[in-house]
Formats: C-alpha cells, sequence, structure tokens
C-alpha cells in the first residue's frame, strides 16, 4: 500500500513529446545522411564492378578471336599437310601404275 498517489501521465507525456522531438530533429537527418552517402557509395563501388566486368568481358572477347585466329591458321597448316601426304600416296601409286 502506498502513503502518496502521484499521477506521472503529464511527466511521461512530456518525455514523450522531448523523445519524439529528438528522434525529428536529430536521429532521423542523421539517418536520411548516413543512407544517402551509402546509396553513393554503393553507386560507386557498382559503376567501378560495373566498368571492370565490362573489361574483363573485352579482354575475354580478344583472346578468344586471337585463339580461334590461331586454331584456324594451324587447322589450315594441318589440312595442307594432310593433302600433301594424300597427294603423295597417290601420285606414288599412280607413279608405280604407271611403270
Amino acid at each position: 500500500m502506498t502513503l502518496f498517489k502521484t499521477d506521472w501521465t503529464h511527466e511521461l507525456d512530456q518525455a514523450k513529446l522531448a523523445l519524439s522531438e529528438v528522434i525529428d530533429e536529430k536521429v532521423e537527418p542523421l539517418i536520411d545522411r548516413s543512407l544517402d552517402r551509402s546509396v553513393k557509395e554503393i553507386s560507386v563501388a557498382m559503376d567501378k564492378a560495373s566498368f571492370e566486368i565490362q573489361d574483363a568481358i573485352k579482354q575475354f572477347s580478344v583472346e578468344m578471336e586471337r585463339q580461334k585466329n590461331d586454331f584456324l591458321k594451324k587447322l589450315t597448316y594441318l589440312v595442307f599437310v594432310v593433302f600433301g601426304f594424300v597427294f603423295a600416296f597417290f601420285a606414288i601409286g599412280f607413279s608405280s601404275l604407271i611403270s
């Protein structure tokens, strides 16, 4: 049992009002600035990543083109060598038929 009956509703309302003002005037702008800065930094990071990915794709394409050309050169050489051997065998076979 209490000796004094106290009513704290007015003080609680003042505390709520003060807390609401602190949140509206201090915390919310701080959070907004932090979010804006974060968005800017993420945007910069995404731009850098995008550039690096595009550069890697470009380098990959150039390397694939180089390897394709190298493969075609070697394949052409191999085809000529094979045709040379086939021609030589036919020439030898034909010359043995003639003689």
